[in-house]
């Protein structure tokens, strides 16, 4: 939905408190961020307040009194009375500033330690909290608000959507239905007690409960979570028995010594970063001292403490053998390290678990954190008023994992692929251990929800992508397609040291994916049965193209940009090709793992190249042009084959055209124009609502004979404008040509033009006589030079109807979809556009 600014939604009704804002990652209908337009007063009517009771922990004044006038408005609102609930805002003034927030976590106020661990998580200063007002709010719709949520925003800006940031909302849930599940694992007597420390006895029994009940299998939804394949194991791994007795941890190779791993095989392996202090720091594994790890090892006192720490969790389980990245793999050997990459795959897949050190920055931070016992239990309220009922504060899905999405582990590349390829995962992050596991159904659990989330969702949504019922589907299943899009898109966001790693640390899942997908091919993060129109993706502003001595990736795919992609669909059934790929070529630097390094990849298509120029409006600075979108007044400026201007689109409306640049914006010196070819790839037929769109890149030739080119963007074109792009008048001296062109064309005409008879009452002969009325010039006129007014402009004319286009050639659609088009004006207005054959690059 369209958002309004603040003073649009009080001229609509002064009224109006709330304004729901639609949250573009939401899980389920009700998971929405609220923004308060009128700002809650200061000091609240003492009248205005219901009793409640804090059944778990203590509540400070200031919060106390926010649930005190939220049970009086539920009072209200349950009494009946609209009258009495309208005029009492749905939304409260908590704590302004910093200062009193601090003062409540302090006193160990339940709601302030929460907001406060919240905040910590989402790595909000509290110079910025300072500053700020902190709101809670609820929507007024339900005679029982769902969710409460609460929010900051800055007092020294004005109020706006933009300055309301909803930070925690707390689901709330009658006590009867979760009492089992928070009071924790029914075999133990823990119940609503939590340790100050992740590195407690109880922290750690609720580990062994989880790996516990994921092994015993009595619901039968973890049969996948146990390794395929028990018999596999590592080049190299580390003796965890040798560093709990000699505190010396030796490094074991198992095709050498094959007796020490008789009496068990099971490994866990550690997800960690590097940061710099890493890069710089770590006692790594290098050819020269192989001899000495293997022989005398390494002393424990010299292991950073994440290290340390992951021993500890390893005999935590019993497990005799550890993997790590750094102390498993010769850090100065490119052989080595290209083998030993090929596999993490298998090593993170056939590990019993592996420990992730979500909250630490580098090696030097460890896995166990102090905290607070009331940051991982979720609040317990009584309403007297409201019969006595009781109900638990749930943090709602998206913040129930948010001390892992949100952690620094997340942001790094390598880990995207651990995480989703391990069978088990222990999360260490900054307020409590976290559990996920590949069950039939997404199952996680943690310190908060010892016996498992009560959320059918969790992660934003999104559960590990090897769940049995992912690879239960066909492999031509659509979603299992949208499935490795949502991947690609969330992959893009991470983070590498080493640029070069990108596409070997996303092998391990186009592995599983090839598995799935038998009949299809994997080059450079794509499949070869998603070409054309995945080609479509796009690069967000922030993202620039990898510029680095070593080969990446093909320009074509998204691998080769460093920064936030938008893959794009498959289309719609109004969207057909405009081009044919004739073949996909790649050379990998190891022949056997081509799902690795590449040394090169290319794509043969035979296509249809437009000769384009980007200019910015000189009205502004040069480097407006490269906006994102629309909305600056840019020019598209269509050239001929002799580089003489032939059109030229100004964008004055938003539906106009749309590109986007794969370079970063330079906006000092970005240069004047870009200059390019246009190479349409699809076209999506209009519908009486929407225009209709030509969609391709922007490519720049890589070869002086104009046979191979590289990508440079997207360029989408709606509208009367796709008009500009397919006709020109014709030449003196074509005629031959434009006769050949229209018989080659002229059956389809026919059949649009029968089509369109048939669905509006014309008669064949009318409609193909060629003649045009001065009504109906005036209207081809029209939808050549305007865009409606009505969300995207529909084109003056006949409504739009639907054709079979499949069995039209690419040539034929990219001249003669649009049905408006008759037989006299495809004669009138062509322009010779030959297919070729390129290379892309």
């Amino acid at each position: 939905m369209a958002l309004l600014e603040t003073t649009e939604i009080l001229q609509l009704n002064d009224k109006v408190h709330t304004f729901v804002l639609i949250n573009p990652n939401q899980v389920d209908d009700d998971d929405v961020d609220l923004f308060v337009v009128q700002p809650p007063a200061v000091e609240r009517d003492p009248a205005h307040r219901a009793p409640i009771e804090s059944i778990v922990g203590p509540l400070c004044t200031a919060c106390r009194g926010a649930f005190e006038y939220f049970s009086f408005w539920l009072d209200n609102f349950k009494s009946g009375v609209k009258e009495a609930a309208d005029k009492l805002q749905p939304a409260c003034l908590i704590h302004e500033g910093a200062k009193t927030l601090q003062a409540g976590e302090d006193a160990q106020c339940h709601l302030c330690v929460l907001l406060m661990a919240n905040l910590r998580v989402k790595r909000i200063a509290t110079r910025s909290i300072d500053q700020c007002n902190i709101e809670m709010c609820w929507q007024s719709k339900e005679p029982k608000p769902a969710r409460l949520h609460f929010a900051l925003t800055h007092r020294g800006h004005p109020r706006s959507s933009s300055n309301y940031w909803n930070i925690l909302k707390l689901k709330l849930q009658n006590s009867s239905e979760f009492d089992e599940t928070l009071l924790g694992i029914t075999t133990t007597s823990q119940g609503l007690e939590r340790h100050s420390n992740t590195k407690s006895e109880q922290s750690r029994d609720n580990a062994l409960q989880w790996l516990k009940r994921c092994q015993e299998n009595e619901d039968g939804n973890h049969t996948q979570c146990d390794p395929p394949s028990q018999g596999w194991l590592p080049t190299r791994l580390l003796d965890v028995a040798s560093a709990m007795t000699t505190s010396t941890v030796k490094l074991v190779q198992p095709r050498d010594d094959p007796d020490a791993f008789v009496a068990g095989q099971k490994y866990v392996t550690l997800s960690h970063c590097w940061g710099a202090w890493g890069g710089a720091e770590l006692p790594v594994l290098t050819t020269e001292n192989l001899s000495e790890r293997l022989g005398g090892g390494l002393p424990v006192s010299l292991l950073p403490q994440t290290f340390n720490d992951a021993l500890q969790v390893a005999h935590w389980f019993n497990v005799r053998w550890l993997w790590i990245d750094s102390l498993c793999i010769l850090q100065d050997s490119n052989e080595d390290w290209q083998r030993e990459a090929i596999m993490m795959y298998e090593v993170y897949k056939n590990a019993l678990l592996n420990i992730s050190a979500d909250d630490s920055p580098d090696a030097r931070w460890g896995c166990f954190r102090e905290r607070q016992p009331l940051a991982v239990i979720p609040m317990h309220l009584r309403f007297p008023d409201q019969d006595g009922g009781a109900f638990w504060l749930l943090p709602d899905t998206h913040a129930v994992f948010d001390s892992v999405t949100e952690s620094p582990l997340a942001k790094r590349g390598w880990v995207f692929q651990e995480r989703q390829l391990s069978r088990r995962v222990l999360h260490f992050t900054s307020s409590e251990l976290v559990w996920e596991c590949c069950a039939k159904a997404p199952y996680f659990a943690s310190e908060t929800f010892p016996g498992g989330t009560p959320f059918k969702t969790a992660f934003n949504g999104k559960s590990k992508f090897q769940s049995r019922t992912t690879f239960e589907r066909p492999s031509s299943s659509p979603e299992l397609y949208a499935t490795w899009r949502t991947i690609c898109e969330e992959y893009s966001t991470k983070v590498f040291s080493h640029v070069r790693d990108k596409l070997v640390a996303l092998s391990g899942l186009a592995q599983e994916f090839e598995i799935a997908f038998p009949d299809d091919t994997y080059v450079a993060g794509m499949w070869r049965s998603t070409l054309p129109g995945s080609l479509l993706w796009e690069s967000s502003a922030s993202s620039s193209r990898l510029l680095t001595g070593d080969y990446i990736a093909p320009s074509w795919s998204w691998v080769s940009i460093d920064g936030p992609i938008t893959p794009s669909g498959p289309g719609s059934s109004r969207t057909h090709s405009l081009v044919d790929v004739t073949s996909v070529a790649a050379v990998p630097v190891i022949p056997s793992k081509p799902t690795a390094l590449l040394q090169s990849a290319s794509i043969a298509l035979r296509c249809y190249l437009r000769p384009v120029e980007v200019r910015p409006d000189y009205e502004k600075k040069p480097w407006y042009m490269m906006a994102m979108g629309g909305g600056k007044s840019h020019k598209l400026l269509v050239k001929d084959e002799d580089g003489r201007e032939t059109a030229c689109i100004s964008n004055f409306h938003s539906d106009a055209f749309h590109y986007s640049f794969d370079v970063e914006a330079d906006e000092d010196s970005g240069p004047e124009s870009v200059s390019g070819y246009f190479l349409p790839l699809r076209v999506t037929q209009p519908t009486d609502s929407s225009p209709m769109a030509v969609s391709g890149l922007l490519v720049e030739a890589a070869s002086d004979d104009g046979s191979v080119y590289r990508r440079v963007g997207v360029l989408r074109v709606y509208g009367s404008h796709c008009y500009r792009l397919k006709y020109k008048a014709r030449k003196v001296g074509q005629e031959s040509v434009w006769a050949d062109l229209s018989r080659l064309l002229k059956p389809t005409h026919e059949r649009l033009t029968e089509v369109r008879g048939e669905e509006h009452g014309e008669t064949s002969e009318t409609a193909r006589s060629g003649d045009l009325t001065e009504e109906q010039e005036s209207e081809l006129e029209m939808s050549e030079n305007k865009i409606g007014d009505n969300d995207g402009g529909n084109q003056v004319g006949e409504p739009r109807v639907e054709v079979d286009l499949n069995p039209v050639s690419a040539l034929e659609r990219l001249y003669a979809l649009d049905a408006a088009l008759d037989e006299s004006e495809l004669a009138l207005e062509f322009e010779r556009l030959v297919p070729q054959q390129i290379t892309l690059i």
